[in-house]
């Protein structure tokens, strides 16, 4: 069963509303989530997971201005100050940026670890079949009909 129309215009009302008791809140995420958003649109892998890792090191960054915009000035005029400091945005942008670089390099840092891995499996089991054809002959390595 759908939403009516009633409910989808009471829902836009309060998020109308929210948006400008929240308004300072909402500029400095707009702002400071940029990274994030652009993750979501431009990450085209199977996974879509590269918002993930950005947005999360972008939140991250992003929280003690966050808080101090919710527990000390609440105010525009302070967001407003806070999003043009560049100093604090190049600390936030840079998360998001080592984010992608997590999200890049992973990948190759597992593939490089499970190839080891296996290399010294392999290294491993081809020693002990040696030592059995060692110990039963060389027939042991042969298939049976």
């Amino acid at each position: 069963m759908g939403v009516g129309f009633s409910a989808k215009i009471g829902g836009v009302l309060l998020f109308a509303v929210g948006l400008f008791l929240f308004l300072p809140t909402v500029l400095y995420l707009v702002v400071t989530m940029l990274p994030t958003a652009v993750a979501l649109v431009v990450d085209r892998s199977a996974s879509r997971a590269g918002w993930l890792c950005v947005g999360g090191l972008n939140f991250a960054a992003g929280c003690p201005g966050l808080f101090e915009l919710w527990f000390e000035d609440g105010s525009l005029e302070h967001a407003t100050a806070m999003i043009s400091d560049v100093f604090a945005l190049m600390m936030i942008y840079g998360a998001a940026a080592l984010g992608w670089l997590i999200y890049m390099t992973t990948p190759q840092i597992i593939g490089t670890f499970m190839q080891m891995t296996s290399d010294r499996r392999i290294a491993r089991l081809k020693a002990q079949q040696k030592k059995l054809t060692e110990d039963w002959g060389p027939e042991v390595g042969h298939d049976v009909d």
